[in-house]
């Protein structure tokens, strides 16, 4: 009784495999896709497009965010990487502490550039 199970089992899934690959091969192609032309491109779209940009950034600066998103990857960062993170940020804060202590020392800000530019004559 258990063999003449199987066997049934089995005709039915060799069944299914055989329909279900019948379609594949016989069943209908898909579409071709069709280029659509960027708005962008069309004339005064480049206006739309940048006010729409703008609007977007608007937006997300507002929205907060951006604050979402930092601390869900700061998270993320955390938890594949949790000594790395630590190494990170605790070369972060030193980097900043000694810059703080430099600019304390000797007055000056540690990013500003060490020489100023030449002029070029004729300006």
């Amino acid at each position: 009784m258990q063999a003449e199970f199987m066997r049934r089992r089995l005709a039915q899934g060799l069944v299914a495999a055989m329909f279900a690959s019948l379609l594949v091969v016989a069943g209908p192609a898909a579409p071709k896709a069709q280029a659509i032309p960027n708005p962008c491109n069309l004339p005064g779209g480049k206006t739309v497009c940048g006010k729409v940009e703008d609007g977007a950034k608007w937006l997300y600066d507002k929205s907060g965010a951006d604050s979402v998103v930092e601390g869900v990857s700061e998270a993320i960062d955390f938890a594949s990487d949790p000594l790395g993170y630590l190494e990170q940020k605790l070369r972060s804060g030193t980097k900043s502490m000694f810059g703080a202590f430099g600019e304390e020392l000797t007055g000056k800000n540690p990013n500003e550039p060490k020489k100023k530019p030449k002029k070029v004559e004729g300006d």
